[in-house]
């Protein structure tokens, strides 16, 4: 089984490859498409629905979706208790464009400055779309808090700050197998393997 996921990020791609296995995972590039797609939801659910349409549409148009036994997409966002749920569907731009992850994590801990509520969680919505059997959403969370400073070199986002609940360690201190056992893009993704092996 292959599927395409809308996206070039390396570590996105590297993450779901790993976590999908031996489901094959090509990303956009690999099949030809190297369109900037317009996130322009105002949910987790629009956006991710909107990649995946938008790259199954392209597949199509370009006499590939044959090819593929379908697309996926996700979007994920860090919800923060204390500010109401920010940064929410705005997760990768929220510090402004050009997006940056270190300018982002840095607004959140000017935001958390002298608040005792560091309460978070991630949520990833991932959208499947298959010739045969239509379009299926679904969604992985983990919550944890917000740390009061960076810790580790490991992932991207905001995983440098991201303390998951029953762990005293950031994902980015945390070993790989660990993160992608626990992460909310992880329970998602073993949500959609499981349905389709």
């Amino acid at each position: 089984m292959t599927l395409v996921f809308a996206s070039n990020n390396a570590h996105k791609l590297d993450e779901v490859r790993r976590i999908l296995h031996p489901i094959v995972v090509a990303s956009m590039a690999e099949v030809g498409c190297i369109a900037d797609i317009v996130e322009d939801g105002t949910t987790l659910e629009a956006n991710s629905h909107i990649k995946a349409d938008f790259l199954w549409r392209w597949l199509v148009e370009h006499d590939k979706a044959d090819s593929y036994d379908g697309v996926i997409a996700d979007d994920t966002g860090l919800e923060i208790e204390a500010l109401g749920g920010e940064p929410g569907v705005y997760t990768a731009r929220w510090a402004g464009e050009p997006a940056c992850d270190a300018k982002n994590r840095a607004k959140a801990l000017r935001e958390l400055q002298d608040n005792e509520n560091r309460n978070a969680k991630f949520r990833t919505v991932i959208t499947l779309i298959r010739k045969d059997a239509g379009e299926e959403q679904m969604s992985g969370i983990v919550k944890g808090i917000i740390g009061t400073e960076e810790h580790g070199e490991r992932g991207f986002g905001y995983d440098s700050l991201f303390i998951p609940d029953g762990y005293d360690k950031t994902f980015a201190e945390l070993p790989e197998e660990v993160k992608n056992s626990i992460s909310h893009r992880a329970r998602a993704l073993q949500i959609l393997r499981n349905k389709l092996l």
